[in-house]
């Protein structure tokens, strides 16, 4: 498997470091070009190697916004793949930036530990992602007009599910009790006709309903 190479712009030197130890604990399948604290530097590098992912933090010192910089790098490095780094959490906003061109948005309060690794190898793979409550906020701002019986909380479960988050992992990112969790997997085994906990993600694919997600 190509290695993936990494390019990462964060203005906080305590998230650089986090970012590079977490990226390092997958040699030979990542590996980060370079770490800088501003665009303007990390350009240069783009011009000397080619990147296959462009991690972004969207709070950074610049004249340009957020959206122009992912426009201009589209523009400059076709093909290259730009993961917004988010300090806000906002329906709209989030919206603006993939429109403008960005593949993915992590949340930066997510658990980076768990999501960054498999969020670089969704979008490497030709995928968007969103974070964990990135993607719940999209189904809570959802009206409810749907006729399979599920509603907005059930479909962010399935979403986490999809992630591979755990019942309890679920219910600590959603701020509800496993057992509602519990519950939820069952309106969606109901749903999905399924019979157990296993069978709910391959079903739900089958039906489109992950197609949701972005």
């Amino acid at each position: 498997m190509q290695t993936i190479e990494i390019v990462v712009v964060d203005r906080h030197d305590l998230s650089r470091y986090g970012i590079s130890t977490l990226l390092s604990r997958s040699p030979g399948m990542m590996h980060v070009l370079g770490v800088f604290a501003d665009v303007q530097s990390a350009e240069r590098q783009l011009f000397e190697h080619r990147a296959h992912i462009f991690l972004l933090d969207d709070n950074l010192p610049h004249s340009l916004s957020i959206e122009e910089i992912i426009k201009r790098l589209h523009e400059q490095h076709p093909g290259l793949n730009i993961v917004v780094l988010g300090n806000k959490l906002n329906p709209r906003y989030i919206t603006r930036l993939l429109d403008y061109g960005a593949r993915g948005f992590i949340y930066k309060q997510d658990n980076m530990e768990d999501i960054l690794i498999p969020a670089i190898k969704v979008v490497r793979n030709g995928n968007p992602y969103l974070s964990p409550r990135a993607a719940a906020l999209f189904y809570a701002n959802r009206p409810l007009q749907r006729d399979d019986g599920l509603n907005n909380s059930d479909l962010s479960v399935l979403h986490l599910m999809e992630q591979g988050y755990n019942p309890q992992e679920i219910a600590g990112q959603l701020d509800l009790t496993p057992r509602s969790i519990y519950r939820i997997y069952g309106r969606l085994r109901q749903s999905l006709n399924v019979r157990t906990n296993e069978q709910i993600v391959d079903a739900a694919r089958k039906k489109g309903l992950l197609d949701e997600v972005t």
